[in-house]
């Protein structure tokens, strides 16, 4: 991903007109206009200092700081350092992805390939990074545990063998459970549910866990968000629901 993407997906996330990111930035004393911020996300212009990419993501309330930062020093990096830091990503990849296949039996699901092959090379580097100082290599499970949290996979919980994880990777229950929290699943009988209860089920067609509050409408199964401009999903009856489980708690990593 370029800076220009990463900069435009940033900015996306953020829900912030470019107006109000330009009148952000002037309270941290940095002067740029609107036209300026459409031009670098649209690759019109060449990655800025590190000081305007710091405070751009910081008003737009981005954890990507120091990847913006990193990827605009790439991109004005000489090519042949540019060659052997993409070089450098492209084996910590590969090295991220046998470990995976060496826990898990020789699989590798295509949620955590595609979240491994979308990573930049500064995330990548800080991930192989944790497995490299890890003083006892059998918790890598650990590792490959946070990378399949967050690349939208389920995986069993620790504190719990009935419990599930599921990291929230949109705003679709927001203010209730906020975007980025890491959620305990219990796989608690359908028959179970009632009317309000916050429910982690695949819609059709996807294989990312998503999250609704279950209602019961007449003679139809509604899952709403409770951040309305999300999809709302319409169900004849529970059964047509790939249903996971009860959402039972919830932390924030901040």
């Amino acid at each position: 991903m370029n800076y220009a993407k990463m900069l435009e997906q940033i900015i996306e996330k953020s829900e912030l007109s470019l107006r109000q990111i330009s009148k952000r930035c002037a309270d941290l004393n940095l002067t740029i206009t609107p036209s300026y911020i459409s031009q670098l996300k649209n690759a019109k212009l060449p990655p800025p200092s590190e000081e305007v990419s710091l405070i751009l993501a910081k008003v737009c309330g981005s954890k990507e700081q120091s990847q913006l930062v990193f990827q605009g020093y790439m991109e004005k990096a000489p090519e042949l350092v540019r060659e052997y830091m993409l070089a450098s990503s492209t084996l910590n990849k590969i090295m991220l992805e046998s470990l995976c296949r060496a826990d898990n039996n020789g699989e590798l699901s295509s949620e955590f390939r595609k979240h491994i092959e979308k990573l930049d090379v500064l995330s990548t580097l800080e991930i192989s990074s944790k497995y490299i100082s890890l003083d006892d290599t059998s918790k890598a499970g650990e590792l490959l545990k946070e990378i399949s949290l967050s690349s939208g996979c389920v995986t069993k919980s620790d504190t719990n063998g009935e419990l599930l994880n599921v990291f929230l990777g949109d705003t679709s229950m927001s203010p209730t459970i906020p975007n980025h929290s890491y959620l305990y699943i219990l796989p608690t009988r359908t028959s179970l549910l009632k009317d309000r209860d916050i429910i982690a089920f695949y819609p059709v067609g996807r294989k990312i866990p998503t999250l609704r509050r279950l209602f019961h409408v007449k003679d139809k199964l509604l899952l709403i968000p409770d951040e309305r401009s999300h999809e709302i999903y319409s169900y004849d009856a529970i059964h047509e629901v790939d249903y996971i489980g009860k959402v039972v708690s919830y932390k924030v990593d901040l």
